[in-house]
């Protein structure tokens, strides 16, 4: 059985010690990312668009999974271009970075527990000093214990030798059960060992994730349709960059609906 470890949190106000800690560990905790304001109006948003909407709330063969809120719930903007997070995102890419995804998920709780489904969610990018390609950020919007489901990640250094066997992986970086209050998030290369750990509980568990990207690297996934909002009539042409990386995805239901692409920030058709 692999060990557990115990979180290490950079000072929450000093860039360089989280990229420090990112670089030593392949991952940084930011607690109290969203206020409690922010976590209820999230809360309030999913709750309306799963009455709205619940033909919305599935990815695949995942139900209670959204992937598309930006179209009816702008607020979740707010938790994709946050002030804390871009400037730290930045400096770990090393250049421009763009939007990949954003996934939702209300997990209802358990009859009984599961071993974490361990998995990386793409490869690693060698070429990067980091070996990142593609970002990732975890929110809870409720309080997460070892009385709920949680998010757990196997440590690792960023930029360090490369382990494809899970085994040998988790013998080395041991396991990481994150645990927050609501608002809490982790920030974590996607192709570093990880998963959900699934408990006995009666407790619902909601997530938010994000998903960033380098803007000349291929598109992340085919689940997520950049809102014509954001990309073109947003008044901020930084903006409207940040959002111009369309997957196929988006290409294909912008044919379909004859919308013509006149971003002034045109991606290459990766």
């Amino acid at each position: 059985m692999p060990k557990l470890v115990e979180p290490v949190i950079a000072d929450p106000d000093d860039i360089e010690a989280q990229i420090e800690c990112f670089k030593a560990h392949g991952y940084v905790i930011l607690p109290d990312l969203l206020s409690p304001d922010e976590v209820d109006t999230l809360n309030d948003a999913i709750d309306r668009d799963r009455e709205t909407n619940p033909f919305m709330w599935f990815s695949g063969t995942a139900p209670d999974y959204n992937c598309n809120l930006l179209l009816t719930e702008p607020a979740f903007e707010m938790t994709i271009r946050h002030e804390r997070l871009l400037p730290l995102i930045g400096n770990l890419m090393g250049g421009p970075i763009c939007f990949e995804e954003l996934a939702v998920r209300h997990r209802d709780g358990e009859d009984e527990a599961h071993d974490t489904g361990w998995h990386r969610d793409r490869g690693y990018w060698p070429d990067h000093p980091l070996n990142l390609d593609y970002p990732q950020v975890i929110y809870y919007l409720n309080d997460v214990n070892e009385t709920t489901h949680c998010f757990s990640i196997s440590p690792e250094p960023a930029g360090g030798e490369i382990l494809d066997d899970k085994d040998a992986h988790l013998e080395r970086g041991g396991i990481l059960h994150f645990y927050g209050s609501a608002g809490s998030a982790i920030l974590f290369n996607c192709a570093t060992l990880h998963g959900v750990t699934l408990r006995k509980t009666e407790k619902v568990r909601r997530t938010i994730q994000v998903y960033y990207g380098h803007p000349d690297r291929r598109s992340l996934s085919e689940v997520t349709l950049m809102p014509p909002s954001l990309w073109r009539e947003h008044p901020d042409p930084e903006v409207r960059r940040f959002y111009s990386k369309f997957n196929r995805y988006t290409r294909v239901m912008m044919d379909g609906l004859s919308m013509t692409d006149d971003r002034e920030h045109s991606l290459p058709n990766l």
